[in-house]
Order: C-alpha cells, then structure tokens, then sequence
C-alpha cells in the first residue's frame, strides 16, 4: 500500500509513541459491497492486516482507532440497526480489543492520558441521530448521544495533573463547517451540540490547550475556532483542528472547502491534493507555565508544512488579563 510506504519512511525519525487511526481503515462499499454478514467485514479487515506493507508500519508502532462510516456503510446514520452489528463484529475484534479502556464499560469511546497531553476519542457513528430531517441546529439532534456527549463534557471541565498541557478531541469526520461538499454527514449538520462542546472546550481550564484531530475528507485543512468576539473568553481560549486524510486512498479532484465571513472558523491552511497524507503531532508539557505543540503535515512522503501551538497562560482572572499575558 502507498500509504504504508510512505508512512513507514518516516517512523524511525518521527519516534512516535502511537498512530492515531481516524476511520475508514476498511472500505466495505468500495468499488462493491460483496455481503454484510460478520464474514465478509471480517475479510476486508484481514486483506489490510495480510498486506506485505503492514508490518513496516505496525512492528514499532501501536495502532489506536475510532471508527468512520466505511467500516459501516456509506454516511452512517443507523445506530445499531443492521448492518452494525455484523460491522461491529471485526471492529470490536481486531480494534476496541487493543484500543485505551472504553470511557464506560461497553461504550465505543475512549479516553487516555500519555505524558503531556489528554486524548478522548469520540465515536460519531454509533449514536448520533439521522442527519434528516431535523434541521442542523434542531436541539434533539445529537452526533454523540447523551451518555458520550457527557462524558465529553467532563473530560473538558476535569482538571488535568501538573505537567499536562494538552487535550485532544478526536473525532472521525471534521468538526468544522467549512467543508462544503457532503456537510450533512459531518458537525455542520449537528451545530447545537457542536456549540455546547466549543463553549466548553474554551471554558477548559487556563494553561491547557485543545486541539480537534480529525479526517474523513480525503484533503488537508487547519482550522482555528476564536471564541465570539467580546465574550467572556479569551483569544487565548481559541481551538485549533487539524484535518488529515487519507493515508493511502485517493484525493478528490475539486476543492472542497470554504472560509466564510460571519462564521467564525478561520483557515489556517488549506492542502487538497495529494493520495497519501499523515500528521505527526508532537507536544512538550513539564512544570512550565505554557505547553507547546507541533503539528507536521505529510503528503506523497515529502514534509509541506509545520505549524506550531503555545497553550494559554495558566493565570487565573478575566479573558482580558489571560490575554494580556498570553499576548
């Protein structure tokens, strides 16, 4: 696999603790879907895992997953009506099996500390609502559900241990809107509780950062999410999505994403081509007062960009005098 190639090139430099695997490790309805009994999703999963290329990336690296709607079926909306739980089947068996503790037994949504930095892996297929009919900002309509939207909420509003800076959300499809084509399969389509989740990402507590991986669009794009101007947060409260796919797959040949005015979800860089892309993340925490965090881009094999993050002064008091600091 090309992707596997090109991964593999870069491990031994990247020395990366983990991948972070973002759905659609199968593509079960690609180029045809051939059944949906437990078997055949089975089989799919086995032809990725017998490729000769896996090893390369596999032996000094381990694999945590969330899953996308490929390991379903196309834009996955269906809870756990058939085919899920043929689909869930090898999914369960070859993944939850080897991923962090689920958040609460049973659950398909995980949560971790590794060294300066938090993670909650989000399951956006298992209980979200249909994307129709109710309307984007219908407040019923939930991605998540009430029980892992909960729990995201406290993992936001916890407290972190002394020398952790970071918390990362993880989400299989994009949390931003500024992907036009194919939006109501993402957060576009579920704005009321995304809003309830940014507001508590930037209430996380002063000195820590957060930082949405996600991917699903087959191209590259930053995004950054200030808080409303002349509200009660800080500039310095601004989340920061990094969108990254795929690994080895193909890229689409139109462009995809648009920065609107008024919507508040700023661009901060824009990649679309390009059949194999990876982002390699790495953070620096310790007992000092800011965190840093790297994020680079890989496409085709070949380093095309790097950005770098400083969380928020740890200080507590208004948006005002945290901005002064961190300014």
């Amino acid at each position: 696999m090309p992707g596997f190639k090109h991964l593999a090139q870069w491990i031994p430099d990247l020395k990366a603790s983990f991948m972070l695997f973002l759905g659609d490790f199968i593509y079960i309805d690609v180029p045809r879907r051939l059944g949906s009994d437990p078997e055949t999703y089975r089989r799919e999963y086995r032809q990725v895992y017998n490729s000769p290329d896996w090893p390369s990336v596999s032996q000094d690296l381990p694999w945590i997953h969330v899953m996308d709607d490929h390991e379903v079926a196309n834009d996955w909306d269906g809870n756990t009506t058939d085919p899920y739980p043929a689909a869930a089947d090898p999914w369960h068996l070859y993944h939850t099996s080897i991923n962090p503790p689920s958040v609460i037994p049973g659950a398909s949504y995980f949560q971790f500390t590794h060294g300066p930095a938090s993670f909650f892996l989000m399951d956006t297929r298992r209980y979200r609502s249909p994307a129709q009919p109710l309307s984007a900002n219908a407040t019923e309509k939930s991605m998540l559900g009430p029980e892992q939207l909960s729990s995201l909420l406290a993992f936001l509003a916890r407290r972190e241990p002394e020398g952790v800076k970071w918390k990362f959300v993880i989400s299989s499809i994009p949390f931003t809107r500024n992907w036009r084509f194919g939006s109501t399969d993402t957060w576009a389509n579920y704005l009321y509780e995304r809003q309830r989740i940014l507001e508590a990402m930037w209430s996380v507590s002063p000195g820590i950062g957060v930082v949405v991986l996600s991917g699903d669009r087959h191209e590259f794009a930053a995004t950054a999410f200030p808080p409303p101007e002349g509200s009660k947060w800080p500039v310095s409260s601004t989340v920061h999505e990094f969108s990254t796919s795929p690994l080895s797959m193909f890229y689409l040949p139109f462009r995809t994403y648009e920065e609107r005015e008024g919507e508040g979800e700023v661009c901060v860089k824009y990649v679309p081509d390009g059949n194999s892309k990876f982002g390699a993340v790495g953070v620096m925490g310790g007992k000092g007062e800011q965190g840093v965090m790297k994020f680079r881009l890989f496409v085709d094999g070949k380093e095309v960009w790097d950005h770098v993050l400083t969380t928020g002064p740890a200080v507590v008091g208004g948006g005002r005098g945290r901005d002064a600091v961190w300014g």
